[in-house]
């Protein structure tokens, strides 16, 4: 009988459990059009959250976006590179909300999120919650710890927040790995994407990157590689920053997304702050500029000084040289004050070759070869005796009043000279931030900014200035910053030294010899 009494109460135990356990989750039947499915369901189910101007009415997948997942949706790694504010972060919600609860939930699903910085990506992760929770979406869990923590579907599907350092994803497995702003990675980045690709090579998972293009070379790797499905939204890079068709080819949720009136206003303010055009050009144009770095000028100040018939050289000339080695070029500039006219030389060695150099680069070599700019020598590194009586001969007709040269190499430049048979008076001054580099790089930013520089296109030129950045020192004394691997700004050096050393003798009338003459 006790026998009995026991074997009743553990049967009505496992009854009470099995009637206490909750039911496992479905999952639906993987959809044969995942992308329309995945609109459809988040038009009908999804909506704006609170804080934005659409609030509270559906949330529909962009057309762009649509088209785009649906290009890339088998492909190993995706690219979709568009300016900001065109709804990258709702885009990837709707992606990550279709995965937790949506059409395109399965089991042990495993997503992640990774960023320039932990709290860029935990933005994101809390615009999926923020989506969820204005859509009344339920079975959504969001762990907060350890930071910045994860979201738990119903049925056990994670998409968690990875931290953004060399080791984030390699000792994970995912299906999706979303990376944020990819153009902003720097290069030490290397490691993490690395390890990022690892973390999906056991599922076949797929990696997507939304971001600006910025000016990072990884990223730029990235959309170079014809194994990458990338969709690209950017305006030309010689655009002007008020040139409407430009803002519609950066920002094609432009009227809709994001605001006409924000661009109007965003380029007014630009005109009267130079300084931030880099950083409207690189978040709102997606041009390959770092957002946070200020240029020696705007590349529209530089056009505005190009002129299809330049005046011809006249009266003295003052040149700047900078002499190069192995990766970097050499070049020289010279100005004539009296009519205004910068001319430029630049040159590498034949090893590597021009198309090797320019996608290291990422510069149009071959181009700048072709308009006459750049000229090769036999080598690893540019014969500087024979570079300078190059330029020599060039300006054989011409009175050289004046010539200058960055100091750190000042040895080195009298002995080029010496071999070249030259016999310059050539001054050495320092180049960086400081008395000699400010004051030379104001003068440039000057004669460029006043229009009273002129000069035929020049590529070579204009791509240094593209690259270029401007540091400081304690005082506020801008310099050129040369620090900047893969940045061939060259040309922009020996302008510089060339018009700081000209700029005095702008606008000044020419002496009068003895007798009238």
């Amino acid at each position: 009988m006790p026998f009995k009494l026991k074997s009743d109460r553990a049967a009505y135990m496992r009854d009470y459990r099995a009637r206490q356990k909750p039911a496992p989750p479905e999952f639906p039947e993987p959809p044969a059009d995942p992308v329309s499915a995945l609109a459809e369901w988040a038009a009908a189910t999804l909506k704006v959250p609170p804080g934005h101007p659409r609030a509270g009415q559906p949330m529909e997948l962009p057309d762009f976006a649509e088209s785009f997942l649906r290009d890339g949706w088998a492909a190993h790694e995706s690219a979709l590179c568009v300016a900001r504010k065109n709804g990258k972060s709702a885009i990837c919600a709707i992606l990550v909300l279709g995965y937790l609860c949506g059409p395109l939930r399965r089991p042990g699903w495993r997503g992640s999120v990774c960023s320039v910085s932990l709290p860029k990506a935990a933005e994101l992760r809390l615009q999926v919650v923020q989506i969820a929770e204005a859509s009344g979406l339920e079975g959504i869990t969001v762990r907060k710890s350890p930071y910045p923590g994860a979201i738990i579907g119903a049925g056990g599907q994670t998409f968690e927040t990875l931290s953004a350092d060399r080791s984030a994803g390699h000792a994970s497995g995912f299906d999706l790995v979303l990376i944020d702003e990819t153009g902003l990675l720097p290069e030490r980045g290397r490691e993490l994407l690395a390890g990022l690709r690892s973390s999906v090579s056991a599922r076949a998972g797929r990696i997507v990157h939304l971001s600006i293009r910025g000016d990072s070379p990884l990223y730029a790797e990235i959309l170079d590689n014809p194994a990458t499905v990338k969709a690209v939204y950017a305006a030309p890079d010689d655009c002007e920053i008020d040139d409407r068709k430009a803002w519609a080819a950066a920002n094609p949720g432009l009227g809709t997304i994001k605001q006409l009136s924000y661009m109007q206003a965003e380029v007014e303010r630009v005109k009267h702050v130079p300084a931030d055009e880099p950083s409207f050009r690189a978040f709102d144009l997606n041009l390959p500029h770092n957002p946070s770095r200020e240029m020696v000028c705007g590349i529209a100040d530089l056009q505005a000084c190009f002129a299809d018939n330049p005046p011809e050289p006249s009266g003295p000339c003052y040149l700047g040289f900078d002499f190069g080695e192995a990766t970097s070029g050499t070049a020289a500039a010279a100005v004539w004050p009296e009519v205004g006219l910068l001319r430029t030389w630049f040159a590498f060695g034949d090893k590597p070759d021009l198309k090797t150099r320019g996608k290291r680069d990422n510069a149009a070599y071959l181009e700048m070869d072709r308009r006459g700019e750049l000229k090769t020598y036999p080598g690893r590194v540019v014969p500087v005796a024979g570079f300078l009586a190059d330029v020599a001969e060039d300006l054989a007709a011409h009175d050289v009043a004046g010539a200058a040269a960055d100091g750190y190499k000042d040895s080195e430049c009298r002995d080029f000279m010496d071999k070249a048979d030259l016999y310059w008076n050539i001054d050495f001054r320092r180049v960086g931030a400081g008395k000699d580099g400010g004051r030379d790089v104001r003068a440039f930013q000057r004669l460029v900014q006043t229009g009273r520089l002129a000069m035929p296109e020049n590529l070579s030129l204009a791509t240094a200035i593209a690259k270029s950045t401007i540091r400081r020192d304690a005082n506020g004394n801008p310099g050129l910053d040369k620090s900047t691997s893969r940045a061939r700004i060259d040309v922009l050096s020996a302008a510089i030294i060339a018009c700081g050393l000209a700029e005095p003798h702008f606008d000044r009338p020419r002496r009068k010899l003895r007798g009238g003459f």
